[in-house]
């Protein structure tokens, strides 16, 4: 083969992994935001809830905030960018700011609000990272860490039931293998598998960031008091 080929070859490769980079480094213009309710966040043509729907935006994604508008209705709207062409009209209720104060309060009161321990820990995993200058940052890494603790007791139940009466040779490969820890794991969300206890334990991540990230805080002080709580987990 000659050089010359061997020089169009790799100018190929070089060209068709451009896009695929240049999406990893996307930018979004305007003030930084992020999606956490889906109940409200559907992209729209103009800034009314019976506009023409875009997409639906879903929870965590990133946005950039190009404007503010309120309709005849007093309903507020952002104008976002989502995409480098991608723009359209979101309820204001569907979006938070990182660093304001307000929408970390609201944030907070919908993940306190929340019954489903998956999507509890997914806003306070948001809320931690989009807010981690702010009071609510340990907040959040708190819940998350009782969201995780929960979770691991409720995965623990439905894994025994789908099993049944049944044996299996590696039990603790069928447990940690289980279907229900896949969305979890996607999150970012690890459990171990406790043989003694024949049971699933958080691995107690959040708790050992808000130790070290926010030793001072209230609530690593609280969790400090009540060992109970991180024992529940698996706190190496």
């Amino acid at each position: 083969m000659s050089m010359r080929t061997i020089s169009l070859a790799v100018v190929s490769l070089l060209l068709l992994a451009a896009p695929v980079e240049a999406r990893r480094k996307l930018v979004l213009p305007g003030q930084r935001a992020v999606v956490i309710d889906e109940r409200y966040s559907a992209l729209r043509d103009r800034p009314e809830l019976q506009g023409p729907l875009t997409q639906r935006l879903r929870r965590g994604r990133a946005v950039g905030i190009l404007g503010a508008s309120r309709n005849r209705r007093g309903e507020r709207f952002y104008r976002v960018a989502v995409s480098r062409n991608t723009r359209g009209w979101v309820f204001e209720a569907a979006i938070a700011r990182p660093g304001n104060s307000r929408d970390a309060e609201r944030l907070l009161n919908l993940i306190e609000e929340t019954p489903d321990d998956y999507i509890k820990a997914r806003l306070a995993k948001i809320c931690a990272e989009a807010f981690r200058y702010t009071p609510a940052a340990p907040r959040a890494w708190l819940i998350l860490g009782d969201a995780g603790t929960r979770a691991a007791e409720k995965l623990t139940r439905e894994a025994r039931r789908r099993l049944g009466e049944h044996s299996v040779q590696h039990r603790r490969a069928y447990f940690l293998n289980y279907i229900g820890l896949d969305r979890f794991n996607r999150l970012g969300i690890f459990f171990d598998y406790d043989e003694a206890r024949d049971c699933l334990l958080y691995d107690g991540a959040a708790f050992r960031t808000l130790a070290r990230r926010y030793p001072r805080s209230e609530e690593a002080r609280r969790l400090a008091s009540e060992p109970g709580r991180s024992s529940r987990s698996d706190n190496r």
